[in-house]
């Protein structure tokens, strides 16, 4: 941990290059597609700019947790900073076939989400011999994903405490 006030001992963050690029955009599309299930994936569009912004600011709280707090951010931390940063700037749209209604942006970006957040949660929970997480209420958390104010910091505990349940 940085033991200095000043600003010149602090690193500068510079764009990632297309090779880390490239592998946060597979290991985002890997933990959102585990398989086909309410939003096939070829009914969606994404905003190719708002998902490198969305890695960019994951990948500056990396360094803001190393350099504030000396430590190395986990996998369900950056998982949750993913559900956070696609709710609020929701880079998914739903393209839905001919003559058939398509679901609103804020309800495909909660349900990708709410995916991404029980997928890692069930991984974590697998990887420390833990049963998969029974019974969960997507509906209301889909719903608090859509409509209510939800920090950084409060997903992040969400996590946790799906993951230590």
């Amino acid at each position: 941990m940085v033991e200095s006030c000043s600003p010149e001992d602090y690193p500068k963050f510079g764009r990632l290059s297309k090779e880390i690029m490239a592998e946060k955009i597979a290991k985002l599309k890997e933990w959102i597609w585990e398989n086909e299930s309410e939003i096939p994936r070829g009914r969606l569009s994404v905003s190719e700019s708002c998902i490198l912004d969305i890695i960019d600011l994951v990948e500056r709280r990396r360094v803001y947790f190393h350099v504030f707090h000396g430590i190395d951010m986990s996998e369900w931390n950056e998982a949750a900073l993913y559900c956070f940063w696609i709710v609020k700037l929701q880079p998914f749209i739903d393209i839905p076939p001919a003559n058939t209604k398509g679901k609103q942006i804020n309800e495909v970006n909660a349900i990708i989400a709410v995916r991404l957040l029980c997928r890692i949660v069930n991984t974590v929970r697998n990887v420390n011999g833990k049963d998969k997480l029974k019974q969960l209420s997507l509906g209301n958390l889909i719903h608090s994903f859509r409509y209510r104010d939800i920090s950084k910091e409060s997903i992040m505990v969400l996590f946790e405490s799906l993951i230590l349940a």
